[in-house]
């Protein structure tokens, strides 16, 4: 009677097994335009990225790597602790690390946020340990957002700005240290032509 019991609950599990292996069908379809190179991905017939290159330039400087991307960090715990931990993130991991063979278009679902919300790209610097602006003022339309990359790595979209990242954000001090500059350039002409 274990016998038979152990042997039907083996059966079960290999069908289980199956019918998952099944359902969890991944579909990559590569698309030639004109003058685009466009790999999308899929699910079950759901769409779930892409990645879009030139052509001219994925064809003279293109290679195979893997495009799966996660929605996941390894770098989570050490993001949060350089931003605000309650500020929503969708983390963007890639399979693949390093430069890409041209600039590539991702095209990618957002789970935080909603359509007409405007996002920023920050760009974690493992080896740094510090984050780095990419591109502010990201539309999310229709559940995605779409953003380029000339390289892969971990990233993170926020609504949210990260005051201590490094990069694109900076222009605020840049303007007011022009008014600044402005303000005293006219003191001293002033001052000069009164003497």
């Amino acid at each position: 009677l274990m016998k038979k019991v152990s042997i039907i609950l083996l059966a079960f599990l290999v069908f289980i097994l199956h019918v998952s292996s099944i359902s969890a069908e991944n579909k990559v379809n590569k698309i030639e335009t004109k003058d685009k190179v466009i790999f999308t991905f899929s699910e079950n017939g759901k769409f779930l990225y892409s990645w879009s290159f030139d052509k001219n330039s994925y064809e003279k400087k293109g290679f195979e790597f893997d495009m799966e991307i996660k929605n996941k960090s390894l770098f989570e715990k050490k993001i949060n602790k350089l931003t605000d931990k309650n500020q929503n993130k969708d983390f963007v991991s890639f399979n693949y690390h390093g430069d890409l063979p041209s600039n590539a278009t991702i095209k990618l679902p957002v789970n935080s946020f909603k359509d007409g919300d405007r996002l920023n790209l920050y760009y974690y610097n493992d080896e740094t340990g510090k984050i780095e602006t990419i591109k502010s003022n990201i539309m999310v339309s229709g559940g995605y957002v779409t953003f380029d990359i000339s390289h892969c790595s971990d990233y993170f979209l926020t609504m949210s700005v990260v005051k201590n990242a490094e990069g694109a954000n900076n222009n605020g001090v840049i303007i007011i240290g022009m008014l600044v500059i402005i303000v005293g350039l006219v003191g001293y002409t002033i001052f000069k032509n009164n003497n």
